[in-house]
């Protein structure tokens, strides 16, 4: 049985009309949808984001930081929403699973990545997380609380945190034990715990890690061979949003590095994902689409999304 791993983003789960975490409605979607795709033939791993969830923590955090002598801080809030996900994703994975009549194990793995202290991400934060805010609601976030605001997709204004690269996965090699195994797992939420080495240790540091970049590496390092990262748009397109808009279907590696470097993707929104797929098909990725959750089996099946091949 083949792997895929299955990039959701932390919107799929989220609850815009309360502001809650988790919506236990779109959460039994996405887990009917892992089920479809294991039972179409594939070994589904599952990594998710958590950009409106750690935003809500961190917001929490920060507005009770009074009440404690040492605040809550970013890296302990990725960890926590990482919990709280997997947690979540595993009860319904697998109560879904045993009402499909499927015996298969599920596990959610809380996971470290490394980052580089030294990353230049770190002296420009340009990662949004948490909710949107107004221009005059950012200036007193400011000058509050120091925090970093900019425009986000011309929807308003959001947090800015550093977003470092991703440069090793910590639980690489158990993740990898678990797959051989076929256990459904559930890994890298929020792209990752971020951590760095001083004198031989391993210390959280305050960031979030793009879970794309962070899906990417996990199935160039575990060679798994189909790789999906979920947008809230069946395809890639040109000139999206304008009346020329165009839907890219199959694209060489060449010819989605050419696109990419015209600037033909937003450094906020298809870019990154667009990079991340990129990457992992030069470093040997068999198969990589983009595509909504809803389409994930027939883009495995070559008949949606916008597929990334090495051929020409």
């Amino acid at each position: 049985m083949e792997s895929v791993l299955i990039a959701i983003g932390g919107n799929a789960l989220y609850d815009k009309k309360s502001g809650n975490n988790l919506c236990p409605q779109m959460v039994r979607s996405v887990c009917q949808k892992i089920v479809q795709v294991y039972q179409s033939g594939y070994l589904p791993v599952i990594t998710f984001g958590n950009g409106p969830q750690v935003g809500n923590l961190l917001d929490m955090a920060e507005t009770s930081a009074r009440l404690f002598e040492t605040p809550v801080t970013l890296d302990t809030c990725v960890s926590w929403t990482q919990g709280e996900i997997g947690y979540w994703l595993t009860r319904e994975l697998t109560r879904q699973l045993l009402e499909a009549g499927i015996e298969k194990p599920v596990m959610a793995v809380n996971t470290l990545v490394e980052v580089n202290p030294d990353d230049a991400a770190f002296q420009k934060p340009s990662k949004p997380v948490g909710r949107f805010i107004n221009a005059d609601e950012a200036q007193r976030l400011y000058d509050e609380r120091g925090w970093i605001v900019g425009p986000d997709a011309n929807r308003g204004y959001r947090r800015m945190v550093p977003s470092p690269k991703p440069l090793r996965i910590l639980e690489a090699a158990p993740i990898r034990h678990l797959i051989d195994h076929e256990f459904l797992v559930l890994c890298c939420g929020g792209g990752g715990i971020p951590v760095y080495k001083k004198d031989g240790v391993f210390q959280g540091i305050e960031a979030v890690i793009d879970k794309d970049f962070t899906s990417c590496l996990l199935a160039k390092t575990l060679k798994i061979e189909n790789l999906i990262i979920c947008t809230e748009v069946e395809n890639v397109c040109l000139n999206f949003g304008q009346p020329n808009q165009k839907a890219l279907l199959r694209l060489s590696l060449a010819e989605a590095e050419q696109y990419q470097a015209e600037g033909h993707f937003g450094a906020g929104s298809m870019g990154p994902k667009v990079a991340a797929m990129i990457d992992y098909v030069r470093h040997g990725g068999k198969r990589a689409f983009i595509t909504s959750l809803e389409k994930t089996v027939e883009a495995l099946a070559g008949q949606a999304g916008t597929e990334i091949h090495a051929g020409s």
